[in-house]
C-alpha cells in the first residue's frame, strides 16, 4: 500500500527522505482504504518504512493493533539534492538521468540499482511468509514500483515506467512456484483529493 497524500504530495515535491506528515486528504483517504482492505484481506502483519507518513497511513487505516514491523528497505528512494523540490523542476532530469543509467546517484542520493537490490531482498524475505499470512506493506511510489518489476523478473531500468497512485494497492498472491501479481494500483479512495 502507498501511503495517503502529504503536504509535499500536494504541492507536487519530492520527498524522498523527507520525513512530512499526511495532510487531511491523506488521512481521510488512509481511511477509506482501511475499509477496503478489511473487507478484501484481513492483515497479520504489518510492515512500515520509518518514514511517519507510512505509520500515519497504517494507523488511519485501524491497523494499530497489527503487529507491526518497521524495516527502512521499503524507505523511499533518496533523491538527495532533489529532495523537497518541485517536481516539474526537476523529474525530467532525474528521468533522463536514471533513463540512459539506473547506477546514476543524484547528489547526496540513491541510485535505482540500489533501491531495486534492498525493495528485491525485502520482497523475497516477504515471500515465504506469505504463504501462510497476509502481510500488508505500508511504503513509497518507488519501492512498490519496484517490487512489481523484481516480481515479474526486470530490472531497475524498468521502474520508471510504472505510476502508482497516493493511497492505492498493489497485492501480491502465493501461488505453487511462488508470488503473482494480482492487483496493481488499485485506488478504492481515488475520488478523494
Amino acid at each position: 500500500m502507498r501511503h495517503g497524500r502529504t503536504p509535499n504530495n500536494a504541492q507536487a515535491r519530492l520527498q524522498g527522505q523527507s520525513d512530512s506528515p499526511l495532510d487531511e486528504v491523506g488521512f481521510e483517504q488512509s481511511a477509506v482504504v482501511g475499509e477496503a482492505l478489511r473487507d478484501r484481506w484481513p492483515v497479520d502483519r504489518l510492515v512500515v518504512s520509518s518514514r511517519r507518513r507510512t505509520q500515519q497511513t497504517a494507523r488511519a487505516a485501524g491497523l494499530a493493533d497489527v503487529p507491526t514491523t518497521v524495516d527502512d528497505r521499503w524507505t523511499e528512494i533518496d533523491f538527495g539534492a532533489y529532495d523537497d523540490r518541485r517536481i516539474g523542476d526537476v523529474m525530467a532530469e532525474l528521468t533522463s538521468a536514471w533513463a540512459s543509467d539506473v547506477s546514476y546517484v543524484p547528489p547526496g542520493g540513491e541510485s535505482m540499482t540500489s533501491l531495486h537490490e534492498r525493495v528485491g531482498e525485502a520482497v523475497a524475505e516477504l515471500a515465504g511468509e506469505a504463504t501462510t499470512s497476509n502481510i500488508l506493506v505500508v511504503t513509497h511510489a518507488t519501492p512498490i514500483k519496484s517490487a512489481v518489476v523484481w516480481l515479474l523478473g526486470g530490472g531497475a531500468e524498468m521502474i520508471m515506467r510504472l505510476r502508482v497512485s497516493l493511497a492505492s494497492i498493489t497485492a501480491f498472491r502465493p501461488v505453487a512456484h511462488g508470488l503473482v501479481l494480482s492487483e496493481f494500483n488499485w485506488c478504492p479512495a481515488r475520488h478523494i483529493s
